[in-house]
């Protein structure tokens, strides 16, 4: 049973809620929007645009999908909420998203020239700033921008906006493509197509068609096969069965490899569609790229465990690796439980970081019962209290209990290959004092094998995933990948060609 994979419902939701942020026409009735994933639908949004006596515009995004994983469903709903005021300058922002059973809130106040955020799991808060310059559009104002542009095909323009999963201002660039027709809502749509494309979401279009007022009628990431529509109320609202992540996620390759979580060491030949792999992956004391193929690189990969008596105490004081030392609201370090756990599970380390963590590891992959899909992505504390969770469950609850007690954590996201295929995971990497080293608390076997391959790394500053979501989001259903060679209690298996 694949119980340990994660098919990326973190990452779609980073899709979905950048879809969710992009400017709509300012309507004073509702806009509801199909949302489907690889063709598949997977819920909704539901828009209303109000402007008060006053002349302030809010406009309102209420989401809510439903993925399937297996035999688990998995729920994300969410709303966002923009305000500006009547001249169209932005005033706040208010997100809510509901990924397991907290829900996580972040609240924007707009300054002359910072952000003041506020982000909080229902009962911790943490607060930062973010610089700004010049002018931030939401997404009236945005609107506006697009129809005093004229929508005239081959023109170029830009603009700057909040993007709420990264918590920082974001350039997106727009090309109009030029007029289109379609067919939506049983009628034929005179729009315009434009493409949008983001400096935080390199190498990844956003495609909308919009008619002369500004109003979307469609909108797709053709990288991830992701669009959402106009549609009725009914539509929106029917039930509908959900689309099965397993099946739309997973990487074909050429071989079951035997013996998966002994291999040691593996070559693959990985590609992307319509990109550069060399750009996405990263080079490491695991994997390095050996050479080049016509579709696209050679990777080794191999188990890498420290060398004795090179790794360093704990607990480690450094400043350069003060990200990777503190909590956050998806890593409650300060909550009594965690700290508890975290301290009683390293006993016996001699404060060996590399033991600790090898400790802190087995102990997640014994302590949480239910390994389930059907957790969207929960925090760490409550994954503790609730002892279920699939891979980034168990990611999360190592990384923050690995930190309680001073050991440098990241996450990582990738891949990993079971019964024949590879599949979206996350695993942990700890620094040892020579090294960033990785471990599996989904698997708990102590070092990772060869079969897990590194996409993206991440600190989760402020509790933010969007760098691990977005390390997915660029090879998603565009990764090709395979098996060259791989090796087990020191027999190499050459693999057949494709």
């Amino acid at each position: 049973m694949n119980m340990w994979i994660r098919s990326t419902p973190a990452a779609l939701a980073v899709a979905a809620a950048l879809l969710a942020s992009a400017a709509t026409a300012e309507d004073l009735g509702d806009t509801w929007f199909e949302t489907s994933l690889a063709g598949a639908a997977m819920g909704y949004m539901h828009e209303t645009v109000l402007r008060d006596a006053d002349g302030q515009t809010t406009t309102t995004v209420e989401s809510d999908f439903t993925m399937r994983r297996g035999e688990d469903l998995v729920s994300i709903r969410g709303v966002d909420e923009w305000v500006e005021s009547p001249d169209g300058q932005p005033r706040s922002y208010r997100q809510t998203r509901k990924m397991a059973v907290e829900t996580l809130e972040l609240e924007v106040t707009v300054g002359p020239d910072r952000l003041r955020l506020r982000k909080s799991d229902g009962r911790d808060a943490v607060f930062s700033t973010v610089p700004h310059e010049g002018d931030v559009l939401f997404p009236a104002a945005i609107v506006a921008l697009h129809v005093s542009q004229g929508f005239v095909a081959g023109s170029e323009y830009s603009f700057r906006t909040f993007d709420p999963d990264f918590e920082e201002i974001t350039t997106y660039a727009v090309r109009v493509v030029g007029p289109e027709r379609l067919d939506i809502l049983g009628e034929i749509r005179d729009v315009t197509k434009l493409v949008l494309t983001s400096d935080l979401y390199e190498g990844m279009e956003f495609i909308e068609w919009r008619d002369s007022d500004g109003g979307l009628w469609r909108e797709e990431v053709p990288e991830i096969e992701m669009a959402r529509e106009r549609t009725t109320s009914d539509v929106a609202l029917r039930e509908r069965e959900a689309a099965d992540l397993l099946v739309v996620s997973t990487i074909a390759t050429n071989v079951a490899i035997r013996s998966t979580r002994e291999v040691d060491d593996a070559l693959y030949e990985v590609w992307v569609e319509g990109g550069d792999i060399s750009e996405l992956l990263i080079e490491d004391t695991r994997q390095r790229i050996e050479g080049t193929t016509d579709r696209g690189v050679l990777l080794r990969v191999s188990r890498a465990v420290p060398k004795l008596g090179t790794t360093i105490r704990f607990p480690v004081r450094s400043t350069p690796l003060k990200d990777y030392l503190d909590g956050n609201p998806l890593m409650q370090t300060w909550y009594p439980r965690l700290l508890g756990s975290a301290a009683k599970t390293v006993w016996g380390s001699e404060q060996d970081s590399w033991q600790g963590a090898v400790q802190i590891e087995r102990f997640v992959f014994d302590y949480i019962e239910d390994k389930g899909l059907g957790v969207g992505f929960a925090s760490a504390r409550e994954v503790l209290e609730r002892l279920s969770g699939d891979c980034s469950e168990h990611a999360v609850l190592m990384a923050a209990m690995a930190r309680a007690v001073a050991i440098p954590a990241k996450v990582v996201s990738g891949i990993v290959h079971d019964h024949g295929e590879f599949a979206y995971h996350m695993w942990v990497e700890v620094w040892t004092g020579e090294a960033w080293h990785a471990l599996d608390p989904t698997i708990g076997e102590g070092s990772v094998d060869a079969t897990h391959i590194k996409l993206a790394e991440s600190a989760i500053p402020a509790g933010r995933v969007a760098e691990l979501s977005l390390g997915i989001l660029r090879v998603f259903n565009r990764l090709g990948i395979r098996v060259v060679e791989y090796t087990v209690d020191g027999e190499t298996v050459r693999a057949p060609a494709q």
